[in-house]
């Protein structure tokens, strides 16, 4: 089939051609008609772009005697038109992009008037996601029973990119708040999955030898809760009983690093939605209070018995911690140490005090290192290929134990860089793998993390980015324009290219790549308090209609909006402070 193809003349080119080669370049003919010259389009045809949201519906005069007409066949299929003119290309013509780079205020970009500036379809996007959150899945979904968290996660996460429950978005905020419908819809709904993420929660009984409870802070203070309330015993082996838990992928399924990680982001999320936006909107205005309190409430009571379970699935050799399993008896990999770091960090589990880190320990990161491969990526575990996924795990944990510099960083930021494909600009996950939407993220966003980890850490005081260009180290223009216009269903949801249906994983993932091709680095990780929110002043170059586009800014270490991560870590730490003085109190 694939001889028969006129492929695009600026198409990758190989030393040797092969059945991958063959793929790729079927790839590129798959993705060539969504970056057609606009303006080559008929007025009927771009007609339909705007009825479906891809573009604005502004008001342009056009000279029809001196405007191109007609698209090919490929093209008027793929771009959901009629071929209503004469053909007069075999092929489109591939767009050349134009930057949009803001100066001092997003208003100038806004007040650009683009015709053919292309449109993220937030209003469809919204509504796909909002009905899976509220509406009940179809029986093909029973597949994904164990992924309950997940689930949720992905789509809470993509409409709080998409900024659907921030106080701009709802004009009932401003009169009366729950007298509007469909904010008590959303506050509804919130609670609804704090509910729901409560019956997912499992409890386990788990053992500890008396020295390390004493030892340890955080099982000292949940011994004592959980003796008041006459749960925790010693039995006759000298060993204390705790009951820890974690977050299964469903009700009464076991506890699982997975899902535990979606579980706390979308909490902290809520948490962040309902308590974190209470400086812009008074308590009694906001009608997300009730469901943030909910979720706050249920991350403090098991916050605690979590870090005990994350405990009981640590990995030894030679009496050292080294890794994590997913869940008892369950595989080592990297993801599992990323899975329980980041609901640490947020849940401020983490002593920064070697003396008191029961739960890390230098070789742990020095394991993480080991999955480094030769080409500079990283593997699920030793000796594995080198992968998107775990290498955006890996770099991600070492960046929240800030041990990145015991890895080959230039080996890494080479590999990253080619995994940006020179044709559809989009990310593949692995050597000689095909463009996906959801490595936007995995690897967009690990190269976020790197970018800004140098930036603090290179001792010539070069920087990614000019004085006076900031930016990423990979063409984040391209990136944008494979997600707007080649991963985007304009029904709703986005995918992993053009041929491939639209899921709420791809959804998730896209949205969190075109966030971190947007928003430009933060100066530091974590960030501080000052940098957090949409600044729309500070992106980096963008592709299509600004006015629209523009998502709210993910954290690109743990993968949820800058404030969430603001408002949990804050309030976990002004917990830990308390409990450290009554501690101190009690020993004097």
């Amino acid at each position: 089939m694939s001889s028969t193809h006129s492929y695009p003349s600026n198409r990758t080119k190989h030393v040797v051609e092969s059945k991958s080669t063959e793929a790729q370049q079927d790839t590129e003919y798959e993705c060539a008609p969504f970056f057609v010259d606009l303006k080559s389009l008929s007025e009927s045809q771009l007609d339909h772009l705007r009825s479906v949201g891809l573009l604005g519906a502004v008001c342009v005069e056009i000279d029809e005697s001196t405007a191109p007409q007609g698209v090919s066949a490929k093209a008027a299929k793929l771009l959901g038109v009629n071929e209503t003119e004469k053909q007069i290309d075999d092929e489109p013509r591939v767009e050349l992009l134009e930057e949009i780079r803001p100066s001092t205020s997003i208003n100038k970009v806004v007040g650009v008037q683009d015709p053919y500036a292309i449109r993220l379809v937030r209003s469809a996007h919204i509504n796909y996601l909002s009905n899976a959150l509220s509406e009940p899945l179809s029986r093909g979904f029973i597949s994904l029973d164990a992924s309950h968290p997940w689930m949720i996660y992905w789509c809470l996460h993509s409409l709080d990119l998409l900024q659907y429950f921030d106080p701009h978005s709802d004009t009932s905020l401003d009169s009366g708040g729950l007298h509007d419908l469909e904010t008590l819809q959303k506050s509804q709904l919130l609670k609804r999955i704090v509910s729901t993420m409560k019956h997912c929660w499992t409890d386990v009984s788990l053992q500890f030898d008396e020295d390390e409870v004493k030892k340890n802070g955080k099982l000292t203070e949940l011994h004592k809760i959980q003796q008041k309330e006459g749960i925790s015993s010693t039995n006759l082996q000298g060993k204390i009983e705790l009951i820890g838990g974690g977050f299964g992928g469903g009700p009464q399924q076991m506890p699982h690093c997975a899902p535990t990680y979606a579980a706390v982001l979308t909490l902290c999320i809520i948490a962040g939605i309902g308590c974190g936006q209470e400086a812009a909107v008074n308590r009694s205005q906001n009608p997300y209070h009730e469901a943030g309190r909910l979720a706050m409430a249920l991350l403090n009571e098991k916050r605690l018995p979590m870090y005990a379970f994350f405990l009981t699935l640590r990995e030894h050799e030679d009496g050292e911690r080294i890794a994590f399993r997913m869940h008892h008896d369950g595989e080592i990999d990297v993801r599992a140490t990323y899975c329980i770091l980041t609901p640490c960090h947020l849940l401020g589990l983490l002593d920064k005090d070697e003396e008191k880190n029961h739960l890390l320990s230098p070789p742990i990161a020095h394991y993480i290192a080991s999955c480094q491969t030769y080409e500079g990526g990283f593997g699920a575990e030793p000796f594995n290929e080198a992968h998107g996924g775990y290498t955006f795990c890996a770099l991600a944990a070492l960046r929240i134990l800030d041990f990145v510099s015991i890895i080959n960083v230039e080996t890494l930021r080479s590999w990253l860089a080619r995994r940006q494909l020179e044709f559809e600009g989009g990310f593949c996950g692995r050597t000689n793998k095909l463009v996906d939407g959801c490595y936007s993220f995995w690897q967009g966003g690990a190269i976020a993390v790197l970018d800004c980890w140098y930036n603090e850490n290179n001792a010539t005081g070069e920087k990614i980015g000019s004085a006076d260009e900031e930016g990423l180290s990979f063409d984040e223009v391209m990136l944008q324009r494979y997600i707007l216009l080649c991963a985007q269903d304009v029904n709703g949801g986005l995918r992993d290219k053009p041929s491939k249906p639209k899921d709420f994983y791809h959804s998730c993932y896209n949205l969190s790549g075109l966030s971190v091709a947007q928003h430009a680095l933060s100066s530091s990780w974590p960030s501080t308090s000052c940098e957090a929110g949409d600044d729309d002043t500070n992106l980096n170059s963008l592709f299509g209609d600004a006015s629209v586009n523009i998502l709210g800014k993910t954290d690109p270490v743990l993968n949820i909006r800058l404030e969430r991560v603001m408002y949990a870590t804050e309030q976990f730490r002004s917990a830990n402070e308390r409990n450290d003085q009554e501690i101190r109190g009690n020993e004097t």
